[in-house]
């Protein structure tokens, strides 16, 4: 067995080469001159931090190695594990640690339970203190000895103890389902404190902290994300010791001005943006016992509110998936106004939805706020050794939060998630639960219009995607998922206002939009998130911006911003291309009439910006590259080139285009465009911007574009009763039968009035 004893040597000593903590340079030439095993060992033991012996019943024991147990604050070491398995065994092997998180599911609600998230943990926080995981493989081959590499991580500096020791699931005692509860079996037992862990005073080098110096281009101080990386591509903070709000499902953190981050010394690459209005500023870093502070000048390709545009995301959570969702049930608007100014947001709708809705609802007050941003718990802070100040700075006062509500894990969730901005009562009346709301949404969207709130369907692409990318198309979907199914019966019925999207194939998300203006409807479109659920990279991926005179500012800062959206310019995307002044006949107005058919000028101007070429095709062996889901100028791109096509639109129907450099320059485009009869008119870049539609109509006549558009609406309205009847209540039936009735008579009738198909 002396070979694949070798190989396993060889093995370990490259990766620690690969991952940047090369072993001597002449010790794998010294191992291919080995005769035997002894010698082997022999070479490898000064490097060796842990011995673990496999026993017949896959159990391990562990004893120190002779590497001296030295690590480094915030840092990484690695090291050489010498496994023997004389029983020769086959099985996966996990390091763990009674000082230490790991082996935990971010992503899985349940496993969330084990993080410390909550108020009553600060010892557990405090004896937290390192991360321990195997690099490379992990399997155990059935060999008599082998070699692994550890690496450990340590959030303390000085003189620490602790333990290591080892879990090994034998191959014969689980299979794919059940190996991960076998292993966590195993540690509730106890295996991993028993007698058999080696014990170690660890000695933690120090690490610094550096205060940062971020810049808009104007020179003003503002908050922005930051990840920093070391050679091996690995994420500090440490991504399983983070507490909010630095989030552990992140790359990133968010700092501002006068903040720090602590780096042990090394090499890392620390990267900058503040959003897509930004180019990525990348700075190769050296911190050594010299360096106390860091200067990021952040680079700004587009303003849109230089032009008179504010950004907002309606669409953002504080609570449930990525997010902690038991027992402390979510994280403060202080923790989540710094993700959205980091991602440089004007407005954040932070909705309560059902997970964490009786802990989230404390924060809803009817008003715009921009509190301040603090660390959110200090006594969990210090146990985690986040002591650094949260700091002001110049552009705080710009990004506000609204707290509102989304219909989601409600009985009538199955309808669609509904989105109530700007409510002043949060509690449907007569109800004290969750589970006593309506099962349908119209009552729901009518109560929200009671208060003057704005109301629409969240995520409205989810289950509408039919085989065709067609705009617009003609198949009927199946209404099996929670996208904006009913609102094919509330626009009808004058209860709702708009949908949400950008974040799905257009196909799925503009189809019922397009069909619905076309037979005169004036529903609204706008880019959300959903953070952190459907995307856990921030606030913003998906946005809408809306034209004001003034910025929204002030308690009232939501409702401005949504009186703008209703009745002035606005566009939506992904943030990476711009729509700036559209007008009709010169005229930026929403709603338009002229005498009788003819040309109308359409003019804009649009900024994109995309790197100068394509993504890199992946080097030999690793993972081909795929273009960014969802909505992403890169997918724009056409082909090698920087262009992307920029589209006027009538009735939803491409009627004039123009490529333009996606560069960053703002570039004028203008179409003349026939009108034959009244009609809705927007400019998009198909997967980045869309503009809401100006409506113009001509003779007084009101705009039926299209007879199908009509039947399809009046055709849906069947399969939504058929796929979503089934849910709702026997004592509320009747009346949505009601509803969904006079939703078809609606239809039928302004199929009637249409003059085209």
């Amino acid at each position: 067995m002396f070979q694949p004893l070798l190989a396993s040597a060889t093995r370990a000593v490259e990766k620690l080469r690969d991952i940047g903590e090369p072993l001597p340079d002449d010790l794998t030439d010294r191992l291919a001159e080995a005769a035997d095993a002894a010698k082997v060992d022999e070479l490898l033991r000064p490097y060796v931090i842990v011995e673990v012996e496999i026993d017949e019943q896959g159990f391990t024991a562990s004893t120190p190695g002779a590497a001296p147990p030295r690590l480094v604050q915030h840092g990484w070491r690695s090291f050489l594990v010498r496994v023997a398995n004389p029983h020769q065994l086959l099985g996966d092997l996990s390091a763990v640690s009674n000082h230490v998180l790991q082996n935990v599911d971010f992503h899985s609600h349940s496993a969330r339970i084990a993080m410390p998230d909550t108020l009553t943990v600060v010892p557990r926080i405090e004896k937290s203190r390192l991360e321990v995981k195997l690099t490379g493989a992990t399997d155990v081959s059935g060999v008599d000895v082998e070699y692994k590499v550890i690496s450990l991580y340590s959030r303390d500096d000085g003189a620490r103890s602790g333990e290591l020791s080892f879990v090994m699931a034998v191959e014969e005692q689980y299979d794919s389902i059940t190996r991960g509860p076998l292993r966590q079996a195993w540690q509730r037992m106890g295996f991993e404190t028993r007698p058999y862990a080696a014990k170690y005073d660890f000695e933690c080098a120090a690490a610094r902290d550096i205060r940062l110096d971020v810049r808009e281009p104007d020179g003003s101080s503002t908050v922005a994300t930051l990840t920093v990386r070391d050679a091996q591509r690995r994420a500090y903070p440490s991504k399983a010791m983070r507490l909010a709000p630095d989030m552990f499902f992140h790359d990133h953190v968010y700092r501002a001005t006068g903040e720090v981050i602590t780096l042990p010394a090394g090499r890392y690459e620390i990267s900058a943006r503040r959003g897509p209005e930004y180019r990525e500023v990348r700075l190769d870093v050296d911190v050594d016992a010299g360096t106390s502070a860091l200067t990021i000048a952040l680079d700004r390709w587009t303003d849109p509110a230089a032009h008179g545009y504010y950004s907002g995301d309606p669409h953002i959570h504080a609570g449930g998936c990525s997010h902690y969702n038991v027992p402390s049930e979510g994280v403060t608007p202080e923790t989540m106004i710094r993700h959205v100014r980091g991602e440089g947001l004007w407005m954040g709708s932070v909705l309560t939805w059902g997970p964490c809705y009786y802990h989230q609802k404390q924060f809803f007050s009817g008003s715009s706020i921009s509190p301040r941003a603090e660390l959110e718990y200090p006594a969990m802070q210090r146990a985690q050794g986040m002591t650094w100040d949260p700091q002001d700075t110049d552009r705080d006062g710009q990004s506000l939060l609204r707290y509102d509500l989304e219909v989601s894990g409600f009985p009538s969730s199955h309808s669609g998630h509904v989105i109530l901005l700007g409510l002043t009562d949060q509690d449907y009346p007569g109800t004290k639960l969750i589970e006593d709301w309506p099962s349908w949404n119209l009552p729901v969207m009518r109560w929200g219009h009671a208060q003057n709130a704005l109301v629409g369907y969240a995520h409205c692409g989810l289950g509408l995607a039919v085989d065709t990318d067609e705009l617009p198309n003609y198949v009927v979907p199946g209404f099996q998922s929670i996208g904006s199914n009913e609102i094919i019966v509330d626009v009808p019925l004058g209860a709702a206002d708009f949908q949400c999207g950008a974040e799905f194939a257009p196909a799925a998300e503009l189809n019922i939009w397009y069909h619905l203006l076309n037979v005169g409807y004036r529903t609204l479109m706008l880019g959300e998130t959903d953070y952190p659920c459907i995307y856990d990279d921030g606030p913003g991926v998906g946005r809408t911006y809306v034209q004001l005179p003034e910025p929204p500012q002030g308690p009232q800062a939501l409702e401005t911003w949504l009186g703008g959206l209703k009745d002035r310019a606005s566009y939506f995307g992904d943030g990476r291309s711009h729509v700036y002044d559209f007008a009709v006949n010169g005229s930026p107005d929403r709603e338009q009439s002229v005498d009788a058919p003819g040309t109308a000028r359409v003019t804009a101007t649009v900024a994109a910006w995309l790197p100068e070429e394509p993504p890199a095709a992946p080097a030999a062996g690793q993972p081909v590259y795929s273009a960014p889901v969802g909505w992403h100028l890169e997918r724009s791109r056409i082909g090698q080139t920087r262009n992307v096509l920029v589209e006027v639109l009538v009735n939803g129907v491409p009627v004039g285009s123009q490529e333009i450099v996606a560069d960053g320059n703002e570039q004028a485009i203008g179409f003349d465009v026939p009108l034959e009869r009244s009609a809705w008119v927007a400019v998009r870049i198909l997967r980045s911007v869309h503009t809401q539609p100006v409506f113009v109509e001509i003779a007084g006549q009101p705009i039926r574009a299209s007879r199908r558009s009509a039947q399809w609406l009046y055709d849906s309205v069947d399969a939504l009763w058929t796929a979503k009847s089934g849910f709702i209540r026997e004592d509320e039936r009747e009346a949505a039968r009601s509803a969904y009735d006079e939703a078809q008579a609606t239809y039928a009738s302004r199929r009637d009035e249409c003059e085209v198909d």
